[in-house]
């Protein structure tokens, strides 16, 4: 009898008892505004060594999921260095010897900066992919090194999203 009596108490508590479980929303957070960063360097109006901002990172921060060179030179290639930058503090990043006519002539696309042999240590996304994070008032800057054959341009164009 006092079997029965405390296995209905039991069944009871079950059946009235409330759900205090944890519940967690999904709360995974995306980049929301695709954007896009572009610098030029020109010969005769661009120093080599002087940084140009490639990116801003948006309020709440930005990702970059491509980064990429291209330049019109047919005749050299030019030292390409970038790095985030956090309160006016150059924190690295990447330097690539450019290739002669990348993204000009066939044959010789545009040089991805993003290569995990160019820039290490950067994430990976779930398909390998690496990109670059960016905290809100960081800025992504590039030069160049050597002097650019005249008429020439080198281009860096990044593509990222803003949180």
């Amino acid at each position: 009898m006092k079997l029965k009596l405390l296995l209905a108490i039991a069944f009871l508590s079950l059946l009235l008892g409330s759900a205090d479980a944890a519940v967690t929303a999904n709360s995974a957070v995306t980049a929301q505004t695709p954007t896009e960063g572009r610098v030029q360097f020109l010969q005769g109006t661009d120093s080599a060594g002087t940084y140009k901002t490639l990116y801003t990172a948006g309020a709440n921060g930005s990702r970059c999921n491509a980064l990429w060179s291209t330049n019109n030179d047919a005749s050299a290639t030019h030292l390409l260095t970038c790095e985030l930058v956090n309160g006016a503090v150059k924190y690295g990043g990447m330097a690539i010897t450019s290739v002669v006519s990348a993204g000009y002539t066939t044959g010789n696309p545009a040089q991805n900066l993003l290569l995990p042999t160019v820039w290490t240590g950067l994430p990976s996304d779930s398909d390998g992919n690496p990109y670059i994070q960016m905290a809100s008032g960081t800025t992504l800057q590039c030069t160049f090194a050597t002097a650019i054959t005249s008429t020439d341009k080198i281009n860096i164009e990044a593509s990222c999203a803003d949180y």
